[in-house]
């Protein structure tokens, strides 16, 4: 008699935390979420949990006490998210790195990977451009791009390019590249 086939009798568990960064459209989102499942670890987004933590809206911050003052929130969560006991993955918004204090944290509490992506393949990726006004201005949102480049590459300790790849091919390359520099490691259960 043929029995089921084994199930993967493995888990896979994080040495610190993961920070997804990139710029808008890189995918960073939907590779925690895949990769969580995929790995079945923990992921969170940073600006949910910022709203959530605010019990406000970003755009309301941004709108009512500036961008200096949502930096500095953002810097904030991300000390507290890399502080809790379980370490996760953490998908950071694109303007992540434009603080030194947040930049610090990046690089002392965690593991940061770098999504690179190019403007024009990130306005593709989004279907609602309303939600994302900086895409309104493809010039100014290379320009914000190549920008933050500098800091993205200064934060990252992996990299991987997304361009021409889908979801579950990238979340591969990272879960990969976790696993190779002993971030993500599997253990029996």
């Amino acid at each position: 008699m043929v029995g089921k086939p084994e199930r993967n009798k493995q888990r896979w568990s994080l040495t610190r935390p993961v920070f997804l960064i990139g710029f808008m459209g890189a995918g960073k989102s939907s590779v925690a979420r895949r990769l969580a499942r995929l790995c079945k670890i923990s992921s969170l987004d940073l600006d949910t949990y910022i709203e959530r933590s605010c019990e406000r809206k970003i755009s309301e911050v941004f709108a009512d006490d500036g961008e200096a003052t949502f930096r500095e929130m953002e810097a904030r969560a991300l000390r507290e998210v890399a502080a809790m006991q379980e370490p996760m993955v953490v998908s950071c918004g694109g303007g992540i790195v434009t603080t030194d204090e947040a930049m610090a944290a990046l690089k002392e509490l965690g593991h940061a990977v770098l999504l690179e992506v190019d403007v024009d393949e990130a306005a593709s990726r989004i279907s609602d451009r309303s939600s994302r006004p900086l895409f309104q201005d493809l010039e100014a949102a290379r320009q914000l791009c190549e920008a933050r480049s500098a800091r993205y590459h200064e934060a990252a300790a992996s990299v991987v390019d997304t361009r021409g790849k889908d979801i579950f091919t990238v979340t591969c390359e990272v879960r990969d590249a976790l696993e190779k520099e002993g971030i993500l490691c599997r253990r029996p259960l």
